[in-house]
């Protein structure tokens, strides 16, 4: 990573944690939607159909998409 972009990168990091508890976040939103994502995985987990490891990979990683996550390098194809 570029020095300057990783040095604005711990200014702005620095400036939301001194800040953050002047915002306002519903935490309730965040868990709701953390467990919906889990919901979702969970029933491709348990889906007896879906007969190859790979596509139950490959549908974990679109509920990540769906949801803006990011699924790392390792599904670039």
């Amino acid at each position: 990573m570029d020095i300057k972009l990783e040095l604005f990168a711990g200014v702005i990091a620095d400036a939301i944690c001194e800040n953050i508890k002047y915002m306002y976040i519903n935490t309730d939103e965040v868990n709701s939607r953390a467990t919906l994502i889990l919901a979702e995985i969970q029933g491709v987990i348990q889906n007896e159909k879906i007969e190859s490891d790979f596509y139950v990979v490959e549908e974990i990683v679109c509920i990540f998409e769906r949801y803006g996550l990011d699924a790392g390098f390792r599904h670039d194809f």
